[in-house]
């Protein structure tokens, strides 16, 4: 079974809250304490029958309500017998009840009222895993619960397989045992209660106790770093609940479905790791590491594997490439709400845009407000323009994306818009007017042609030459003895649209002096050559308040606003 919809009313901070589920993988996003965890630890109670507590009621003198929505898998069909969607029999709508703190959860049939039993809830395989677990306490070959259950079950499949081959030979174990009597029996304490050495005769016990996991550097697992640990422990608490499935199943399922749950996973590992630790997940998720499909049917004539996954996290890192599978959590009123792109439909250009600038727009997605550019020059400046402004990005949790393109930059915010996260955009005017963009509230455009027009004419306007040149000899190994050649020069005439005025040679920084025509020609060549981050960077360090131009204040004055009230 796989969950596509959940309901939840009067649980904690999440009264109200309607979450549409992928059937594949999901990964639950938003700030601290907006309730991401309590998502799922409701999930976890329902699905495995136990009852709620007496803090888990928003108002004790209602109940907690959760709705969900099933997908039934082809051999998952008729275990509910007719209590089905009437409009899908491959779905069905599960209520789950708990009248108060004294009562048990009940489930029945929405449409009919009909009860569930529990043991056909149960049949949900739920593995959970969160990052306050301690691996050090279960990845031993002598535990038989938690994760190092697999390990013991593989030291006992071994002893099954091998026995009789004489693994340990007794006789040689006597000859230990004597040797150590006879030395302690010198102690007056232990001859006292008569105490003596004696070792067990369960090999799968001698075993499991003397084997030790090391890595390559011949390093204990439990001395190694929680990265490893960890890594470790999410593939083995699965394999844990395949043991306890085998146990209770029969002998003709040789399929085993799973809901995974982990919260946040990629605390401590490097950003490295945590890409290559979800793609492992989803790959054994889809049932395509062959592998681990190997060992599943040698050990437990298991044939075919598939899991569906939530997941909460804190880490840009996590998120695929697929923004539907994102889930983001909000504050609204004095609760949580929740928006699912997982039956999000965009344009098909809007869509395009989004699939390839989403490498570079998943931060965003943890933001409470976002500002879009063009290019690296503006990227490299904006962080610099809004401290000066005294708006610190990261305080206020302002995600600054570059789009690459003023044709992604509308197609970002309106995916932003719909994850209810408000987000402005800053736009060249030339691609205002070549593309025949829209006014908006929330979108701002330079009064020139583009980013480097807009910052040699306004400082120009305030007569701080001085600026200009400052840049020029920080940022340029040549400084002001550099020379823009004639062609370059009467290029940007013509583009920028400058009135008489005509290059009749290539000039030096320093023979072109304020009052020259080509003054401003000059820098404006020289920025549109030298664009990027590190030139917006070096911009962004020496432009003061008055110096900025006034639709990029604008601009970060109404995301500070946005962030603002996400926050409230």
């Amino acid at each position: 079974m796989e969950i596509t919809f959940i309901k939840i009313m009067n649980y904690r901070n999440l009264n109200g809250l309607q979450v549409e589920i992928n059937k594949n993988i999901n990964f639950i996003v938003g700030e601290n304490n907006i309730g991401k965890s309590n998502f799922q630890n409701c999930l976890l109670k329902v699905l495995s029958c136990k009852p709620f507590l007496k803090e888990d009621f928003t108002d004790e003198t209602q109940k907690i309500s959760v709705e969900m929505t099933f997908h039934l898998n082809s051999d998952e069909i008729g275990i509910f017998d007719d209590l089905v969607d009437p409009t899908n029999r491959e779905m069905i709508n599960i209520v789950a009840v708990q009248e108060s703190p004294d009562e048990y959860i009940k489930y029945c049939h929405k449409e009919t009222g009909e009860n569930i039993p529990n043991i056909l809830i149960k049949r949900v395989n739920v593995i959970s895993y969160d990052s306050l677990r301690n691996p050090k306490n279960e990845i031993d070959f002598s535990k038989t619960k938690g994760a190092g259950a697999f390990l013991n079950f593989v030291v006992k499949k071994f002893i099954e397989d091998y026995s009789g081959t004489g693994i340990l030979k007794k006789s040689e174990v006597k000859k230990v045992e004597k040797y150590i009597s006879n030395s302690l029996g010198n102690l007056s304490a232990f001859n006292r209660f008569g105490i003596k050495p004696q070792v067990d005769v369960d090999d799968a016990d001698i075993l499991s106790r003397v084997l030790l996991l090391k890595d390559a550097n011949n390093i204990n697992i439990p001395e190694n770093g929680y990265g490893v640990q960890f890594n470790l422990l999410i593939m083995l608490s699965l394999l844990e609940k395949i043991i306890d499935f085998r146990k209770r199943a029969k002998d003709t399922d040789t399929e085993f479905s799973a809901l995974l749950i982990f919260d946040e996973p990629e605390i401590h590992l490097h950003p490295y790791l945590q890409r290559t630790l979800i793609k492992d997940i989803y790959k054994l998720a889809l049932g395509q590491d062959e592998p681990f499909n190997n060992l599943l049917n040698e050990y437990f004539g298991i044939t075919k594997i598939s899991a569906q996954i939530i997941i909460t996290t804190h880490s840009p890192n996590m998120l695929d490439d697929d923004y539907t599978k994102i889930i983001r959590m909000f504050k609204k009123d004095d609760f949580t709400a929740a928006v699912s792109c997982a039956n999000m439909r965009l344009q098909s250009k809007e869509e395009k845009h989004l699939l390839m600038q989403f490498e570079y727009i998943k931060e965003a997605v943890f933001s409470r407000a976002a500002i879009i550019v063009e290019g690296e020059s503006e990227y490299g400046s904006f962080k610099m323009f809004a401290d000066t402004l005294g708006v610190d990005f990261d305080k206020e949790g302002i995600a600054l994306i570059r789009a690459g393109a003023a044709d992604s930059i509308i197609p970002i915010i309106k995916l932003f818009n719909k994850l209810q996260i408000k987000a402005v955009g800053v736009i060249d005017n030339d691609k205002k007017i070549e593309k025949n963009l829209p006014e908006e509230e929330y979108l701002f455009y330079t009064k020139s042609k583009c980013f480097d027009s807009e910052i040699v004419k306004r400082i120009i306007y305030n007569k701080r030459y001085d600026i200009l040149e400052t840049i020029l000899n920080e940022y340029d190994s040549q400084g002001d003895n550099r020379c823009m050649d004639q062609k370059r020069l009467n290029k940007t005439i013509q583009s920028f649209g400058y009135k008489k005025r005509n290059a009749d040679k290539a000039y030096k920084f320093k023979d072109i002096g304020t009052e020259n025509p080509l003054y401003e020609v000059m820098y404006v060549s020289w920025f549109s050559l030298n664009k990027g981050i590190l030139l917006g960077k070096t911009i962004g360090s020496y432009l003061d308040k008055k110096n900025i131009p006034v639709c990029y204040v604008k601009a970060i004055k109404k995301v500070k606003e946005y962030a603002d009230e996400n926050a409230k």
